[in-house]
């Protein structure tokens, strides 16, 4: 008998049910990937993808009608799953600060390849949007989400969010081990920021070294974010400029 996705939906309301579902997306991941961890945002964009809706949207509809009991830090996907998923799944974290799980069905999985960054960024991005621009897409395309900096591969977009599409050609696509040329994929992302009318100061941490440190940075951020993104999508200001504003007292 086939299920409507509302019958399939119904069938996700324990925490017992969205643990199994989540075990057969990752299972079938991780053999299909011959053993490699699975990048947790890729779990979240099957899930949205199969339900119709973003991870943290479907649990915290079910805590709020009271079918389960989840404190509201503990339904976006990555904390769901250190609490609820540990006797299901091993997680790892990369340098990029991007997740991933393996079945622990399976044993010890491969280590996830660690980037290996030569050259430097001036600018301090959000690790979700330095590893986007690094790693190859697992998939048709790829979105990043700037209401809650993350990113998936998927053929759509999650509904929710604010999901901005990453064209490949801003892509590193870089192979496991390769060394990262920092300088390079700013440049990438900045490309990728002016091309899609996205202000930079949304992709970077806001840092919070010394004032004179960050004070000048702040000033320079504050006159772009008052420009219209036309206008600011045309600026290009080239890293010594950042360095110097960065580092100047």
């Amino acid at each position: 008998m086939i299920q409507t996705a509302t019958e399939f939906t119904d069938n996700l309301s324990t925490i017992d049910n969205i643990k199994s579902y989540l075990a057969g997306l990752v299972a079938a991941a991780f053999d299909n990937r011959g053993g490699e961890p699975v990048r947790l945002t890729y779990v979240g964009g099957e899930f949205a993808k199969n339900i119709g809706s973003p991870f943290e949207k479907h649990v915290t509809a079910l805590a709020d009608s009271g079918q389960i009991s989840v404190p509201k830090t503990r339904r976006k996907l990555a904390p769901f799953v250190e609490a609820y998923c540990g006797d299901i799944f091993r997680s790892t974290q990369d340098a990029a600060g991007v997740y991933f799980v393996s079945p622990i069905s399976a044993g010890e999985p491969n280590k996830p390849h660690v980037p290996n960054v030569q050259a430097q960024a001036v600018l301090r991005f959000h690790r979700a949007v330095w590893a986007a621009f690094i790693r190859p897409i697992e998939g048709t395309r790829r979105f990043l989400n700037l209401d809650n900096i993350g990113f998936t591969d998927a053929a759509d977009p999650p509904k929710g969010g604010s999901w901005h599409e990453i064209d490949a050609r801003f892509v590193l696509g870089l192979a496991p081990n390769a060394p990262v040329d920092g300088v390079l994929l700013q440049s990438r992302i900045e490309e990728w920021a002016n091309h899609s009318d996205i202000s930079i100061s949304r992709l970077v941490i806001e840092a919070k070294p010394s004032r004179a440190q960050s004070r000048h940075l702040e000033q320079l951020f504050t006159i772009i974010d008052s420009l219209p993104p036309a206008l600011a999508a045309t600026w290009s200001i080239p890293a010594a400029v950042l360095k110097h504003l960065r580092d100047a007292r």
